[in-house]
């Protein structure tokens, strides 16, 4: 076995290496054609430059959080960090179940599926793939940790070494959660997905929960034999999940990585187009979903819009995901900031974040694209534009709406600002965004001037503005919001 871990270790330092030359032909040098002093020299100016950003800009990072210890008090950011460091592993937990529940987590590509899934033994493959990964998450959690050291004010090496054990701990207890569905036998493969679906969401949520009661329980259990114990437990728990990995039946496994294996092969065309890459996965998906389809009956009038734009929202569960992710997340976390006023940079810091999610279109207009792209159907449509998007966007609104709400009300509440204002914020920034998809009709485009408006340049320009009147307060801000959606549905009648 130890000969096969060493060769399954060096196959994948080769596969590192492999992309790790891919990557940097987009700053023009080969690490394997290029090998004179000059380009040696060059790599090595690169790492330096990389690894200077890096440090600088989480320099940064720590400035701000520092600086947002200081708004909020002692006592406050102290509680802040203790809960964060129980929320982060709970929303491992729930990412990396889902994941897990999905997808089996032995994964293969395509050239492990036709050399190495008949050659090497599961629980080899199950161990090499947690060694490899085991660092980013250690690096991860050790980064959150000091972020959340400047927060609480406490030591650094404590609190990088609690966060990093818990990410890896939440990794190793989704791991001993969801193999026994890889292992099971066909006809109980169901039953182990539904008993571990059960056990990850009870776990992921009540921690989520809970998080803001066990807070004052954090600093005490910061302490090494609290550490050591943690320790001892994830190495019964890696145990169980390396013997529940021997187990496993590879034909099962190999099917279930028909996804994985095709996103993989993919991988890099998402640096160049990554709407043509999420068209891709998304069509090996519809693929891979071989069940029969039921014959939906939509209502009449505008009830069909608002029916069929449900069931697509049904038949994705993977959009309900994006848009919690904005309404649970950015949004609310734009609200706080903007009543809070924690300062200029993590303002920026917030915009930087939203502007990097708006390159991608936003699951909000979904539905309403769609209708616009099949000029047969949206040309026999009787509704207007700024109708049609009303309704089509409607149940994701709605969604985010409530998520927005819930988010915003709950974190004002605990730090004590203005719960009102963060959530008629929230609402007001989700419209507004919701608004901007309308802008991406191409039979109907809007110009200003001679410049093409899309959602994408009108979210942003949006964004900013409510972001800068913010720094005047959140009135003027909510506003400014409410002013520019007006003109943005007049715009769109």
């Amino acid at each position: 076995m130890a000969s096969n871990l060493g060769l399954l270790a060096r196959l994948r330092l080769r596969h590192l290496r492999s992309d790790a030359r891919f990557l940097l032909f987009a700053v023009g040098t080969d690490i394997d054609e290029d090998r004179g002093f000059l380009e040696r020299s060059y790599q090595l100016y690169l790492i330096v430059i990389f690894a200077v950003a890096l440090a600088l800009s989480w320099a940064q990072v720590l400035d701000i959080v520092a600086d947002v210890a200081a708004v909020l008090g002692p006592e406050l950011s102290a509680w802040l960090a203790s809960s964060l460091l129980l929320f982060a592993p709970a929303v491992a937990v729930l990412a990396w179940g889902v994941q897990g529940l999905r997808e089996t987590p032995l994964r293969l590509t395509g050239a492990d599926i036709s050399w190495l899934a008949r050659t090497m033994r599961p629980e080899e493959l199950f161990v090499t793939q947690l060694a490899s990964s085991a660092p980013a998450i250690l690096l991860v959690g050790a980064l959150g940790g000091t972020a959340l050291a400047v927060l609480a004010a406490g030591p650094l090496p404590t609190w990088a070494v609690a966060t990093a054990l818990a990410l890896l701990t939440a990794r190793i207890f989704v791991l001993d959660t969801v193999l026994p569905r890889s292992a099971a036998e066909p006809f109980r493969r169901r039953s182990a997905t539904v008993w571990a679906g059960v056990v990850i969401a009870a776990a992921g949520v009540g921690l989520v929960v809970a998080s803001g009661y066990l807070a004052a329980l954090v600093p005490n259990a910061l302490s090494p034999v609290v550490l050591l114990t943690v320790c001892a437990a994830n190495l019964l728990m890696l145990a169980g999940a390396v013997n529940c990995a021997g187990r496993a039946d590879m034909a099962f496994v190999i099917d279930d990585n028909e996804l994985y294996a095709a996103r993989r092969a993919l991988r890099f065309l998402a640096f160049a187009d990554s709407g043509a890459y999420k068209e891709a996965c998304r069509r090996r998906r519809a693929r891979r979903g071989r069940q029969t389809r039921r014959t939906w009956r939509f209502r009449q009038g505008r009830g069909a819009l608002v029916s069929h734009a449900s069931v697509s929202l049904l038949r994705r569960p993977a959009s309900l995901l994006r848009l919690l992710s904005w309404g649970a997340l950015l949004v609310p976390a734009g609200a706080l900031v903007m009543v809070a006023r924690p300062g200029i940079g993590v303002l920026a810091s917030w915009l930087f974040c939203s502007v990097m999610v708006l390159r991608s279109p936003l699951e909000l207009g979904h539905v309403f694209r769609e209708d616009c792209r099949n000029r047969l159907v949206r040309s026999l449509l009787p509704f207007g534009r700024l109708e049609l998007l009303a309704f089509d966007s409607l149940p994701a609104l709605a969604v985010t709406l409530v998520a927005s709400c819930a988010a915003s009300g709950a974190c004002a509440f605990a730090l004590g600002i203005d719960a009102l204002s963060a959530v008629l914020l929230s609402c007001a920034l989700d419209v507004l965004l919701a608004l901007s998809c309308g802008l991406d009709d191409p039979a109907a485009p809007v110009r200003l001037g001679t410049v093409l408006m899309t959602s994408f340049a009108f979210a942003v320009l949006a964004l900013v503005a409510v972001g800068l009147l913010s720094l005047l307060g959140a009135a003027p801000a909510l506003v400014c919001a409410a002013l520019l959606g007006a003109l943005l549905a007049r715009a769109l009648r």
